[in-house]
C-alpha cells in the first residue's frame, strides 16, 4: 500500500500551541503562576519542619548524655528474711547536685522482689560506695542497680540519706 496520494488525518495535525501546551511549555510568557508560590511555600515548610525537628532531636540526645550519676551494682547480701542489702558505687558528674538511684532484688525467676530508692546529697563527693538496705516480699537471690536521676522527687529527703 502506498500513501503518497493519502491526505493527513485532521485528527494528526497539531498546531504549534497545541503542542506548547502539551509538552508543558509555557505560554504564559514569564508570568509567575499561583500553583508555583504554592508548591514553593509547602516545600519551604517542610524543610523548615525537619530543621526544626533535627535541632530538637540534637537537643534531646545531647540531654542525654549529661546524666548526672551512673550507679554500678558490686555485690549483694542478705540480711535477714525481710531485707536485702545491695552494694554499689555511684560516680557523680556534677556533685553539687543532688541524685537519687534505684536499686533491686530479684527472686530465682528474675522477677522483681524488693527496690528501693535513695538520695544522694549535693555534698560534693564525686564517688560513693553506698550500702543499701531493700525491704523484700520474697526471698531474694539477686541484685542490681537500675538507675540515676538528678531530677528530684519530692519525697526523697536529701538531707538525710539511708546509705550513711
Amino acid at each position: 500500500m502506498s500513501t503518497a496520494g493519502r491526505q493527513p488525518n485532521q485528527n494528526s495535525q497539531v498546531t504549534q500551541r497545541n503542542r506548547g501546551a502539551r509538552y508543558s511549555e509555557r505560554t504564559d510568557h514569564g508570568r509567575v503562576r499561583s500553583g508555583d508560590l504554592t508548591s514553593k511555600a509547602v516545600v519551604a515548610i517542610f524543610v523548615a519542619i525537619i530543621v526544626v525537628g533535627i535541632f530538637f532531636g540534637f537537643k534531646y540526645f545531647e540531654s542525654r548524655d549529661q546524666i548526672n550519676a551512673q550507679i554500678h551494682y558490686i555485690s549483694h547480701e542478705e540480711i535477714d528474711e525481710d531485707t536485702f542489702g545491695v552494694w554499689v558505687d555511684v560516680t557523680r558528674n556534677r556533685p553539687d547536685e543532688p541524685a537519687y538511684c534505684i536499686v533491686q532484688a530479684y527472686d530465682f525467676s528474675k522477677a522483681e522482689v524488693g527496690r528501693r530508692e535513695f538520695a544522694l546529697a549535693a555534698d560534693g563527693r564525686e564517688n560513693v560506695r553506698a550500702f543499701v538496705e531493700i525491704p523484700i516480699t520474697a526471698q531474694a537471690v539477686a541484685g542490681d542497680a537500675y538507675g540515676c536521676s538528678s531530677t528530684m522527687p519530692p519525697y526523697l529527703d536529701t538531707e538525710h540519706t539511708i546509705y550513711e
